[in-house]
């Protein structure tokens, strides 16, 4: 079964997705559940979009080069997706966006596709969409043109908005990281920046040091081509079956792996998403984290369920008076209620202990040395929430 990471994350945000809207009416995107109630999301890709962003701020990741990208396809169904070469050579698994979220090119040649070892689902709010909303004018550039000619033209708009807490998960398939596969034939079109080269030859060659390295020979009439395996990684196999070669990448250093994944829970420890001028921080406020070996693996998302209560303490307190005849004592019984949101977790025996990204990072890094079969489950909470199990 692999190595698996599972974390089940609720955050608090107020309205993180746009969807496209009609005329000036701003609308949040919104899924309809079980119950028949909208609930806004957020999608994966706004997620995913917000943590290459979070994660490259913070020197975590560096996102690809524009030069390593193109736009494949005709008219108004063009895409953007990796440069031929940057995948024929490996060097695709430098850069994290690819590695752990995979990639889709079909519109050059050759075709390929990489499953995402780290899959996130979109966040749900976890109260229902009530149709709150404001009405916003641009006022003060409408009243600096009334100045100028005369009279005043505001643009005016409806936004949504939902305040609440959000939940998503992140499943990292940790045995997939820093590995990749193309299919090749020999005599068959290359697409090289819109050019169409004809693969030559496909070989094995002794470069430096007597390291084995991969070279694939192209041609387009008198302009030849010769794309070099990467320094980066090593060619953990290379088949040829039916006329066709196999060709397997792997990043040579191990470490890059776990870094890559302890960045990746850095970066979703302290996401943030810029929307609409604001900045949302989407830090886990309740972190459900599962590391699994050799098994199946678990999550408890749809198990996580916001109570509407107070949190109630009830305590003695006892006060002393001496008097001339000896003391007197009373007791007062006193109780307190907190408005602190409470969340249960249906179905899970698991310790819960305060929230903090060294604990995180420290109880998913054990996972890196189990080699029999392994599992354990832990939940962290921010100190603004409570939790019962």
């Amino acid at each position: 079964m692999g190595k698996y990471i599972v974390l089940d994350i609720v955050f608090h945000g107020n309205s993180l997705n746009y969807d496209q809207g009609s005329g000036n009416y701003q609308e949040l995107k919104k899924i309809t559940k079980w119950d028949g109630r909208q609930y806004t999301l957020v999608s994966r890709y706004a997620l995913r979009y917000s943590l290459l962003e979070t994660a490259q701020k913070a020197n975590l990741f560096k996102l690809t080069e524009a030069e390593n990208l193109i736009e494949a396809g005709k008219g108004e169904n063009k895409v953007i997706q990796p440069a031929t070469e940057f995948l024929l050579t490996g060097d695709i698994l430098n850069y994290p966006e690819f590695d752990l979220f995979g990639y889709l090119i079909t519109d050059t040649s050759p075709q390929n596709f990489r499953v995402a070892p780290v899959k996130i689902s979109h966040a749900v709010s976890m109260t229902p969409f009530m149709y709150d909303a404001h009405f916003n004018a641009n006022i003060g550039l409408a009243n600096r043109m009334r100045k100028m000619h005369g009279e005043m033209k505001p643009n005016p708009f409806t936004m949504e908005e939902h305040e609440t807490y959000y939940q998503y998960t992140v499943v990292v398939d940790i045995g997939n990281i820093g590995e990749m596969e193309v299919y090749i034939k020999p005599n068959t079109d290359v697409t090289i920046q819109n050019e169409k080269f004809k693969v030559k030859n496909i070989e094995k060659i002794n470069a430096l040091n007597d390291e084995e390295k991969l070279s694939i020979k192209l041609k387009k009439g008198r302009n030849e081509k010769d794309l070099m395996q990467s320094d980066i990684v090593e060619l953990s196999e290379f088949t040829e079956f039916n006329d066709v070669y196999l060709v397997k990448y792997k990043l040579k250093d191990n470490k890059m792996i776990k870094e890559r994944i302890l960045s990746l829970i850095k970066a979703l420890m302290n996401l943030k998403r810029s929307i609409k001028g604001r900045e949302e921080d989407l830090s886990p406020k309740l972190l459900i984290a599962g590391v699994y070996n050799d098994g199946p693996y678990k999550t408890y998302r749809d198990k996580i369920v916001l109570v509407d209560e107070y949190v109630e303490e009830e305590y003695d307190e006892i006060e002393e008076t001496k008097t001339e005849n000896g003391r007197i004592l009373k007791v007062k019984h006193k109780s307190s209620k907190t408005r602190k949101p409470l969340f249960k977790i249906k179905g899970i025996k698991a310790e819960i202990t305060s929230l903090d990204e060294d604990k995180v990072l420290s109880f998913v890094e054990r996972i890196f040395h189990k080699e029999d079969e392994y599992k354990d489950v832990k939940v962290f909470k921010d100190e603004s929430i409570e939790v019962k199990i």
